[in-house]
């Protein structure tokens, strides 16, 4: 306690200097009078009296500093005191001040903002309880990658698993019909478990949740909703769970309301109890369902691997027609959420931090160049008795106010881009934690903001402490450095960094730029000018069979091709770039064993796809009414023969026709005519005889090669409970006129149904490459605004030498020489550094760019093109940022200068 007390009276102290120097004064005089009183009463003449009085106190001086080192802390005094001044000292320079805080704001403002970014991403725990426990699930097939899960197999997980203390299985998020009255709207909606929400950790923050028996009823009418929801919908009311939600023409009852942090699914807004009976988990063998789950206390992700590993090889050996070579693989659920970004995010912290230094070295210079007019101020000081750390400190403890007050200024910047990120719909990063200026995002600002004062004044305080006192004081006022000494070294070798640092990030947007260029030009293998397309979904309890389902999308294709402007209509369960449905094929006689191990697309299209597309016919025929009406009475009756027996063959006189991609016939059948040719599913043998073939279609995006491609009538897809089609529409106009034409059309058919996502086919192809365009967009910002950097900091250091050698120049001008022998000087300066600097910028950018490799498209990391741009772009910045101190050079008047000290 005794300890505590001192240190609570030195600080108080410390805050309390001017009354306790006050007080201090005032009893001083008094005892000051006390001892000269006394000294007159000795006899002491007026004089004598107050010199021995003075003598025996020591001076007001030693008091206040005994004093000061006894009740106070000497070395905060010190610090303020050294703040005080250095504001005072950055006040007097409004000029060179607010150049180097708008610098620094910008390189600390773009860090501050990626690193909220990345600290939501990557460093901040998810919102969900024991986070560290939970796991993605997924099957694995002879097929590279992760796929989802078959409901019996998730079932059997479920039931023998040692190692997960709970799971949980869930549908991708999907597109509803949502309707309050007004116009329908769609809704994205996700069946889940009702154990999902106790094994992610999250409570409602109104209502409850799903029970056991909800999941076990198809016919459940309740639904939990997101707090986004919850807010856009309705408003915030405090009444939501007494109101109902239509979706897909039922009436649900909502129960429950989730927290604002909960995002998870991505996209989800509404929570609906997912149907986990035989039907509604389907059959062993078809992969619908997702699953998370939770590791039990002790357990790990390599030991969950390992048992569900050994209970899918055991579902294999029981089940060899449906499980044949069906694996587990497991992913730690941060891991699966962030996995995708975790490169790019940090491409762009590496980035940003290229920036920032770029911005120190420019106000180190910035410092080096003011240095030199306190350099009498500082020899002064030392005179006086200050010692070499004590310069150094005050020099540091105003270069780091200095990056503080930048800081401030750059928060303020950051916080309107996160605000912007924040509620941005493009940016590509999961948005599972909210982006944030939080706790951990200012500390960090405040370490990087005192980091970067140290080693930005480090140079010019080191430089100002090594004077020679006794020769600056003899100098005149003009005096400084001789520009061949250390302080033209260390400006001429910071300007070499910011020119190769410059060249790397300019590299990294050019190779980014290149590559977004050749993204967008790439072959998708669809013509998008003037396409529009849009989804609607069929609710089953309004159309409940294929003829009614059929009937509707008839009417729409005629209503719309019909319709002013518009040339062509179709419909298919799936458009380019956006991915689909695939699968296993195998063709009696192949001898080529690989082909049983790859994955092949499937579409369901109307005969018009081609078409509103642009999909050229390479051979063979399209579809026909017949083959239409044939697909549609066939998968009437396998349905009819699955809902008696889910085991029931498909009868042998079933054979339908496909239409297949150039890349399917190639594969399959090379140097081979493949119409004729027929195939059918590993576990069927239902024959799909090839009919046409059409040109290649970029299925799964631009950067994907094109995959073998099967097309199937329309009509084969109908019948189920979701009948999903996507619209294509082709015109004459620009596609986003016809908004309203269409959804005029879909009203007068239905106007319980929402228009679902539409989008030109250029936006589609756009979003697709969205990432690289934030990316490329970005990181070119970043490089801009180095390289502006770089050519004020190679502007500062011309300017320097010319002030440095004006008399030289005058005297040589004097004695004859020319102004291209004054452009040779200054010219010859600026061309070897801005050389040395594109050296070490191009060996940095060859080592740095292999970590850019992985983000390009069609572009090499060392592609010389690129680099031999950069290259030009910089020499020609460097030539246009020498312009004014050349011709400052060049104009100097001998006279003049040689009166300049």
């Amino acid at each position: 306690m005794g300890a505590l007390r001192a240190i609570l009276i030195r600080i108080t102290g410390t805050f309390g200097g001017r009354r306790r120097r006050a007080a201090m004064e005032e009893e001083f005089r008094a005892h000051l009078q006390m001892d000269y009183e006394e000294n007159r009463r000795r006899g002491m003449s007026p004089e004598e009296a107050r010199r021995m009085a003075l003598m025996n106190s020591g001076g007001l001086t030693m008091a206040t500093e005994n004093v000061r080192e006894q009740s106070g802390l000497p070395f905060l005094e010190t610090l303020f005191h050294d703040l005080r001044y250095g504001w005072r000292t950055l006040r007097a320079t409004p000029g060179f001040t607010i150049v180097a805080v708008l610098t620094l704001a910008l390189g600390i403002g773009a860090n501050t903002a990626i690193f909220s970014v990345i600290n939501a991403v990557l460093l901040s725990p998810l919102p969900f309880r024991d986070q560290d426990r939970l796991v993605q699930l997924w099957e694995t097939e002879s097929a590279p990658g992760s796929y989802p899960f078959a409901g019996p197999d998730y079932i059997d997980w479920e039931v023998q698993s040692k190692t997960l203390e709970a799971t949980a299985a869930y549908n991708y998020p999907n597109a509803m019909n949502a309707s309050n009255g007004a116009d329908a709207q769609p809704v994205i909606g996700c069946p889940v478990e009702a154990s999902f929400f106790n094994v992610i950790g999250v409570s409602p923050m109104m209502g409850r949740t799903f029970t056991k028996e909800e999941n076990q009823s198809a016919k459940s009418r309740v639904a939990v909703i997101t707090y986004g929801f919850w807010q856009k919908f309705y408003g915030g009311s405090s009444d939501v769970l007494s109101k109902k939600l239509t979706l897909d023409g039922e009436a649900y009852d909502i129960i429950g309301v989730m927290p604002k942090a909960l995002n998870f699914p991505s996209r989800t807004q509404v929570y609906l109890p997912k149907d986990m009976t035989t039907t509604g988990m389907r059959t062993r063998g078809q992969h619908w369902f997702r699953a998370i789950g939770k590791l039990k206390p002790g357990e790990t992700v390599a030991s969950a691997q390992a048992e569900l590993s050994t209970i899918a090889a055991n579902l294999e050996k029981q089940y060899p027609d449906s499980n044949e070579k069906v694996g587990a693989k497991v992913i730690a659920l941060r891991e699966q959420i962030t996995g995708s970004s975790r490169e790019s995010l940090l491409v762009l912290l590496g980035a940003v931090a290229l920036v920032l230094l770029v911005a120190c070295f420019n106000v180190a210079n910035l410092l080096l160049a003011r240095a030199t007019g306190r350099l009498r101020e500082i020899a002064l000081r030392g005179v006086l008795g200050a010692s070499r750390w004590r310069i150094i400190r005050q020099l540091l403890t105003e270069s780091v106010l200095l990056s503080l007050m930048g800081a401030m200024l750059g928060l303020f910047g950051a916080w309107w881009c996160v605000n912007l990120i924040q509620n941005a719909t493009f940016l590509p990063v999961p948005r599972t934690n909210p982006i944030a200026l939080d706790a951990t995002v200012l500390l960090f600002t405040a370490v990087v903001s005192v980091l970067v004062g140290i080693v930005f004044g480090l140079a010019p305080a080191l430089q100002a402490s090594r004077l020679d006192l006794g020769e600056e004081l003899k100098s005149v006022a003009q005096s400084v450095l001789s520009p061949t000494g250390w302080n033209r070294r260390v400006r001429d070798l910071l300007v070499v960094g910011e020119i190769a640092l410059s060249l790397a990030l300019l590299t990294g947007a050019g190779l980014l730029i290149r590559s977004f260029q050749k993204m967008r030009a790439a072959e998708t293998g669809v013509q998008a000018e003037n396409v529009l397309t849009f989804a609607t979904l069929l609710p089953h309890e309004r159309y409940k069979n294929t003829p009614e389902q059929r009937a509707f999308f008839d009417q729409l294709q005629d209503r719309l091709s019909h319709s002013p402007g518009i040339t062509g209509a179709a419909v298919a369960t799936e458009i380019p770039l956006e991915g689909g449905n695939n699968g296993y094929i195998a063709i009696d006689g192949d001898p080529d064993p690989t082909h049983t191990n790859l994955l092949v697309e499937h579409n369901y299209v109307t005969p018009g796809y081609f078409a509103a597309l642009g999909i050229p016919f390479i051979a063979g025929r399209n579809f026909s009414e017949q083959d239409l009406d044939y697909a549609a009475n066939a998968t009437e009756r396998i349905i009819k023969l699955n809902e008696k027996d889910p085991n029931e063959k498909t009868p042998p006189d079933i054979q339908f026709t496909v239409i297949v991609s150039k890349k399917m016939a190639d594969t399959f059948w090379p140097k081979e005519d493949s119409i004729g040719k027929s195939y059918h599913s590993p576990h069927s043998t239902t024959p799909y005889r090839v009919i046409g073939v059409v040109g290649d279609v970029s299925t799964w995006g631009v950067r994907q090669q094109s995959l073998p491609q099967t097309y199937h009538p329309f009509t084969m897809a109908l019948g189920d409970s979701r009948a999903w089609g996507q619209v294509v529409v082709h015109s004459t106009l620009p596609a986003a006129t016809l908004l309203s034409t269409v959804r005029n059309q879909l009203r007068q058919i239905d106007s319980s149904l929402a228009m679902i996502q539409p989008r030109t086919m250029q936006q589609v192809i756009s979003e697709n490459v969205q990432d690289a365009a934030v990316q490329t967009w970005l990181l070119g910002s970043f490089a801009a605004l180095a390289l502006l950097l770089a050519a004020v900091g190679l502007y500062s250091v011309l300017s320097y030498l010319v002030t440095q050698r004006t008399r030289e120049i005058g005297i040589r001008m004097a004695l004859g020489a020319q102004q291209n022998h004054v452009l040779k000087l200054v010219m010859g300066h600026a061309g070897t550094l801005t050389a040395m600097g594109i050296v070490a910028g191009v060996i940095g950018s060859l080592l740095l760019t292999r970590f850019l490799q992985s983000l390009l498209f069609g572009v090499s990391g060392r592609d010389p093109l690129t680099l031999a741009a950069v290259v030009a772009v910089l020499a020609l910045v460097a030539l246009i940022a020498c312009y004014v101190p050349v011709r400052r050079a060049m104009k100097v008047d001998p006279l003049v200068a040689l009166r300049y000290e």
